[in-house]
């Protein structure tokens, strides 16, 4: 998708000289990439201590995919 921005030089000039990609445009990418993953986290952290997990659960559901699996292998 082509668009255009109005992204200040020495933004950009950072951006190339941090992803070294040989291309402005997808050194950008993976700029905007690594502001996505690292918002995301921010989120879900921001969830700690909102959410009660039931341990017990989890571990009989590894330990069934683990059972799966090896019967598989």
């Amino acid at each position: 998708m082509r668009t255009t921005l109005n992204i200040s030089d020495n933004i950009i000039r950072e951006v190339e000289r941090l992803y070294k990609t040989g291309s402005r445009s997808k050194s950008v990418e993976n700029a905007l990439e690594d502001a996505i993953r690292l918002k995301k986290i921010k989120e879900f952290m921001a969830l700690k201590g909102n959410l009660e997990i039931d341990e017990e659960a989890v571990k009989k559901i590894r330990n069934a995919e683990l059972r799966e699996n090896e019967d598989h292998s």
